[in-house]
């Protein structure tokens, strides 16, 4: 217990010095008025209860006493003097908070002795409720200009996404802990005439106003050029040049994606952007390949175009800087990303990129804006034809097509283990081979059953090696055919096939 009031000398500048550094430390009143009130009952009063106005017009009542075993829980200011009075307060000293004319709540000390409180120590206890209502105020308008921003950035980016067969776009924003101010983060999804369903994510460098004007134009911008392209990484060139005529934008760092709803193929470029995360269901979990310059750095944005078809349960996670890089280890804060991004799509289908950020968050600040979009395929077929990126990336998510296209015509372990392997090592010849030299290029993989054969190709436009026509040729083209009841390989100047032929009435070991 601490000692009675009448022993306590207070030092008003070490005591005021103290609130003062408690009350500037955060505007979290909830957390700093608290330590104030103990504060002041450590080396001031026997009892101190600060009743504070909410800026939603609701009110908190701090209370700190000598007496652990005393809590007066009061709300009204004339109520609780009279009970403290009652209870043997002989000293009680009520003072309004008031801030630019406004009463934002009531100071409130007491001592169990009249010598405690002399003029010297009621003055003090004044100065401390002034401190305490500056603080209030600043809080509560730094929450009013919180909460403006915030809907004034939900107001730039989309409520509503387009509805499309087979696959669900889900949205996320978390503005930063610490800033009053309107950031550049944003998303976009919306249909173009032609069935394709467009996709943006950025970010503009800074906050405040301008950033989130220049997010508004280049969203908009990204809409309008969008229209007549139909590569994502001529869509980020000319967004780039458009930028390169506005002076001082600063960097901006962009995704922009093409969706194809039939086909479940998506394409998109990066610009120096962090990039897309791709979770399957009972199969891969990991980062889409990225690169790409920044929008506004250069008149070149280098960026690549990427093509995945998307299996049935899946999800790509599109997300901002600000959801890895809230600590100063970006690596575990990818680590984290992916891990979250698992779950949450497992957990919760319904809206996991509002799930993703929770998961983030539930442990820490985040110290910047953090928007993520999410488009979820669900159960389905597997596409006839599928396209992919020469990637060695491409290949789990082959795998898992496969895994899909197997279920769904209810083959045997044996033949599944002898289609999967074959048309991975035909997946590696295209990823390894087909493009040695040359920027990434693409490979499609077709599919046909009837009720003799399965029949998978993998057709690519590469060259193995200078234009010879062979037969056979590569790695893996031995097993193939001990895996395959027939294997034919086609080559020409503009394309390599794979066909591999599997007959349904018997299982290969």
């Amino acid at each position: 217990m601490i000692e009675a009031g009448a022993a306590r000398r207070p030092d008003a500048l070490d005591l005021l010095a103290e609130a003062s550094a408690l009350l500037a430390s955060s505007f979290d009143l909830a957390s700093t008025l608290p330590q104030v009130a103990d504060l002041c009952v450590r080396k001031m009063a026997d009892y101190c209860a600060i009743v504070a106005r909410h800026s939603e017009g609701g009110v908190s009542f701090i209370e700190a006493c000598s007496d652990p075993e005393l809590h007066i829980d009061g709300r009204d200011a004339r109520a609780l003097a009279q009970e403290l009075e009652e209870r043997g307060y002989e000293t009680v000293v009520v003072t309004p908070l008031v801030a630019r004319k406004e009463q934002l709540g009531t100071f409130v000390v007491a001592s169990r002795g009249k010598a405690a409180f002399n003029g010297r120590t009621q003055k003090l206890a004044n100065v401390l409720a002034l401190q305490v209502a500056n603080a209030l105020d600043q809080a509560l308008l730094f929450e009013r200009t919180h909460r403006v921003a915030d809907r004034l950035q939900r107001a730039l980016l989309p409520d509503t996404f387009p509805a499309i067969q087979g696959a669900i776009f889900h949205a996320a924003y978390r503005p930063a802990s610490d800033e009053a101010e309107v950031g550049g983060d944003w998303y976009d999804a919306f249909a173009l005439p032609d069935g394709r369903i467009a996709i943006s994510t950025g970010d503009v460098a800074g906050h405040g106003l301008e950033a989130a004007t220049v997010m508004g134009e280049i969203r908009q911008a990204m809409r309008t050029v969008s229209v007549s392209e139909t590569s994502p990484s001529a869509v980020l060139q000319r967004v780039n040049g458009l930028l390169d005529l506005r002076l001082g934008i600063g960097m901006v760092t962009a995704i922009f994606a093409f969706y194809r709803p039939e086909v479940r193929e998506l394409t998109y470029a990066v610009a120096g952007h962090p990039p897309p995360v791709l979770t399957i269901d009972d199969g891969f979990n990991g980062f889409l390949p990225g690169g790409g310059m920044p929008l506004g750095v250069d008149k070149e944005v280098c960026a690549a175009d990427w093509t995945f078809t998307l299996p049935p349960r899946s999800c790509v996670f599109f997300y901002t800087d600000g959801m890895t890089e809230y600590s100063r280890d970006v690596l575990a804060g990818e680590e984290r990303l992916l891990e979250a991004a698992v779950r949450s799509f497992n957990d919760d289908p319904e809206n996991p990129a509002i799930t993703l950020q929770e998961r983030i968050f539930d442990a820490t600040l985040n110290r910047d804006d953090a928007a993520t979009l999410t488009l979820s395929c669900e159960n389905g077929d597997v596409p006839a034809e599928m396209s992919f990126s020469a990637v060695p990336l491409a290949a789990p998510v082959v795998r898992a097509m496969l895994h899909r296209f197997c279920d769904r015509h209810n083959l045997e372990w044996a033949q599944r283990f002898a289609l999967i392997t074959a048309v991975g090592e035909a997946v590696a010849n295209a990823v390894e081979h087909a493009y040695r030299g040359e920027e990434p290029g693409d490979f499609s993989l077709r599919t046909h059953i009837d009720e003799r054969s399965i029949t998978v190709e993998v057709e690519d436009h590469g060259r193995w090696r200078p234009f010879q026509r062979r037969e056979e040729r590569g790695r893996g083209i031995v097993l193939m055919h001990e895996l395959m009841d027939r294997v034919r390989i086609t080559s020409s100047q503009a394309c390599t096939v794979i066909s591999l032929v599997l007959a349904r009435d018997r299982a290969k070991s």
